[in-house]
């Protein structure tokens, strides 16, 4: 490069010599013209000079001109191998382009190999299954191949664990990624049933559940007792305080105060017994509730004692707004063990919509062994399984929402908490009817076929526990424990709104007294 410069310089500097030369013999010669004829003026005179220099693969051309007195310099440096170099890089690219087109190839042809692998795996898996467990085979085949496909590289021990789930869960893990799949497989725990008795949280005895029944009667008959009387005393107070009769006025707004504490207490006494009465309320909670119960029921009655010993009227002032305050604190608190029990009723019917899934499944496998087509009754059965499936997620994230309500003190994120539960449960219980449409519409598909369903009442089925589940014997009798809970549901509802009531006697007294 210092060469190829060095020579560029010189080349200019001799280049730039000869114009000059060559402009001032045009000069002088202009002169002697001028002189011979005697004119005046100048005449301009036109020229240009170029060079080239190589050096190596480098050519340089330089060019330089004089126009009207006026020196002009253009220099222009070529690559003579700029055509090789640029058939190189063409060659190159398309070079790179095959190498890609032929790893793309190679690695299809290694994924087809793969798929064609697992498709064999997973083939071999259904017909291993199917001779163990024909229902579990069924579940693995209604599996998109992609989901199977991931199945079929599990060991057998986590397989039969998955499969042994309801349709819509094994949909659901299925869709995770083998190493998250075998995780989550290892916290499943599968208990073998014959019906959903099978998975309750508790048994009681007959005894037991009588008892409670009998205690939830009497507390009935005490709150509508005590409501009356509150309404009774209420109105004598009116009068009394109307007729200026101060003293009567006292014994009267006492009255008040002790119906309407009584009134509360009964209908915590209500709810006691429901919880009592529960076999889907574990022992642990039902006694951890029933403390809770207990605790509202001593303080209000604290606050009767002192109703009922009150002898001025600025005491009987003071407990009304002390029970007042306290029945707005405890209100929140008893609907959220009220829904607790409603709660625990819709998931004794999720459990026997999950034992009626398997048992179906089963059934259906013995049919499909006869060769009957179950294509339009296997998409059918997956419907079921997901509203089964809605059913209990609905009610798992009410159960949640009210426990969090029994731990706070904070009487508006209570209200906000149950109100939550109480929606989730409405969702719950309407999932659960969508699901008897489903199975309503199985049974009419498996009679259209030609084929009648038989499910074996005694037979045991796989099920995860803390789920899933509905009656082994027919839909109805899921239909009717249904809309019993939607009754009981109401009734514990209609006992709320006479609390209310007791809060507004309590109100008024409060302003009367």
């Amino acid at each position: 490069m210092k060469q190829t410069a060095a020579l560029l310089v010189l080349a200019i500097f001799l280049l730039s010599i000869v114009p000059v030369v060559i402009a001032e013999e045009g000069s002088d010669s202009a002169s002697s013209g001028d002189n011979s004829d005697g004119s005046s003026g100048s005449v301009e005179a036109d020229s240009e000079t170029r060079t080239e220099i190589e050096d190596g693969d480098t050519k340089i051309e330089t060019r330089q001109r004089i126009k009207a007195g006026v020196l002009e310099t253009k220099e222009k440096i070529e690559d003579k191998n700029a055509g090789i170099k640029a058939e190189a890089r063409l060659k190159a690219a398309a070079d790179a382009k095959e190498v890609r087109i032929e790893s793309r190839e190679k690695l299809a042809e290694k994924r087809l190999e793969i798929r064609e692998k697992f498709a064999e795996n997973r083939q071999e898996l259904i017909v291993k299954l199917r001779e163990m467990d024909p229902e579990k085979a069924r579940r693995l085949a209604a599996l998109a191949n992609a989901d199977a496909d991931k199945i079929a590289g599990l060991d057998k021990e986590a397989v039969e664990k998955l499969t042994s789930l309801s349709r819509e869960r094994v949909k659901e893990l299925s869709k995770l990624d083998k190493g998250a799949l075998e995780a989550r497989l290892k916290e499943v725990r599968v208990k073998k049933v014959k019906n959903a008795d099978d998975l309750k949280d508790r048994v009681l005895t007959k005894i037991r559940i009588d008892k409670a029944r009998e205690n939830f009667e009497k507390a009935r008959e005490r709150y509508e007792a005590a409501q009356e009387k509150y309404s009774e005393a209420r109105q004598r107070y009116l009068e009394a305080k109307e007729a200026g009769d101060e003293e009567a006025a006292l014994e009267r707004a006492k009255e008040v105060l002790v119906n309407s504490a009584d009134s509360i207490i009964a209908h915590l006494e209500r709810i006691k017994a429901k919880i009592a009465e529960s076999e889907h309320i574990s022992e642990e909670n039902a006694a951890e509730i029933t403390k809770q119960i207990d605790e509202k029921i001593a303080e209000v009655q604290a606050l009767k004692e002192r109703a009922a010993a009150a002898t001025t009227a600025d005491e009987i002032r003071s407990i009304a707004k002390d029970l007042n305050a306290k029945w707005k604190n405890t209100k929140e608190k008893a609907k959220a063990f009220a829904e607790r029990v409603v709660t625990a009723r819709v998931e004794g019917i999720v459990h026997q919509a999950e034992v009626l899934e398997k048992k179906l499944d089963a059934a259906l496998a013995k049919l499909e062994e006869q060769g009957r087509d179950l294509s339009d009754v296997d998409s059918l059965v997956g419907e079921f399984s997901a509203k089964v499936q809605e059913a209990k997620d609905k009610f798992q994230e009410a159960q949640d929402k009210l426990e969090a309500a029994r731990s706070s003190d904070n009487r508006e994120e209570v209200k906000a908490l149950v109100d939550e539960a109480s929606s989730l449960l409405k969702e719950s219980r309407e999932a659960l009817k969508e699901a008897h449409d489903k199975l309503k519409e199985i049974v009419k598909q498996v009679r259209e076929d030609g084929a009648e369903l038989e499910i074996e009442e005694d037979s045991e089925v796989e099920i995860e526990e803390e789920d899933e589940e509905e009656p082994e014997d027919s839909a109805d009798e899921a239909e009717e424990d249904e809309e019993e809970t939607e009754d009981e549901s109401t009734e514990d509802e209609s006992g709320d709104s006479g609390a209310e009531d007791e809060e507004e006697g309590s109100e008024n007294s409060t302003e009367e007294a």
